[in-house]
């Protein structure tokens, strides 16, 4: 097994709900509530921000504090060289009642030093509202949140070998800006497993998610 840390790139100023991380699920602030469901996992976990309001609400001991970033990749390849961890996964600090259960096909595949660069997970299904994985035996070809009537549904989970994260300032270029997803910088250079998992949780991207069950 390779020497796997995750991390949960937070910031305070989401582009869809104010505040986002901050708002409260059952008494914790939503951060909180992803961060105490990963942590159980039994991996080494991170809450890496560029916000006091967002790192006080994490044990002191799980915060990494960051410099503004682009997106939550740039966030974590920007403090790579303070951790000391062959493999990097991402996990967004939204996704409300994510099981370890959901994670293992991702830990299980990377247990082989063969395994790509990066890799990333999705549910069966296709999701109108949601951002949808185009691919094709077993590797990722495209991302798109238009509503395309085909895709299954993607979830922003990663699992990057720390090379890609070493790399991940120098692929410029690559950002589909009508888009405006991170991973399809990624897609253009490196090859993208595409791991299907189970997640019966709830991601809040929109205002619409706060109230629908």
């Amino acid at each position: 097994m390779q020497n796997i840390a995750i991390t949960i790139p937070a910031r305070l100023n989401s582009t869809r709900i104010k505040e986002k991380m901050l708002i409260e699920f059952e008494g914790k602030p939503l951060v909180r509530n992803v961060f105490d469901s990963v942590k159980t996992f039994g991996l080494d976990t991170f809450v890496l921000t560029d916000s006091k309001k967002i790192a006080a609400t994490i044990p002191s001991e799980n915060v990494i504090m960051t410099g503004e970033a682009e997106n939550g990749t740039a966030r974590i390849a920007s403090i790579i060289n303070q951790l000391n961890y062959d493999t990097f996964i991402n996990i967004q600090g939204d996704m409300l009642g994510i099981t370890n259960e959901t994670i293992n096909p991702i830990i299980n595949h990377y247990s082989s030093p063969s395994a790509e660069f990066c890799a990333t997970a999705y549910k069966k299904g296709y999701s109108k509202d949601g951002v949808k994985i185009i691919h094709s035996n077993g590797l990722a070809s495209w991302f798109t949140r238009s509503d395309i009537g085909y895709g299954d549904h993607h979830l922003g989970i990663y699992i990057y070998k720390k090379i890609i994260l070493q790399q991940y300032h120098l692929l410029k270029g690559a950002d589909d800006k009508k888009e405006n997803l991170e991973q399809l910088r990624i897609l253009r250079y490196f090859p993208m497993r595409a791991i299907e998992v189970k997640y019966e949780g709830k991601e809040i991207n929109e205002l619409k998610d706060l109230t629908n069950g």
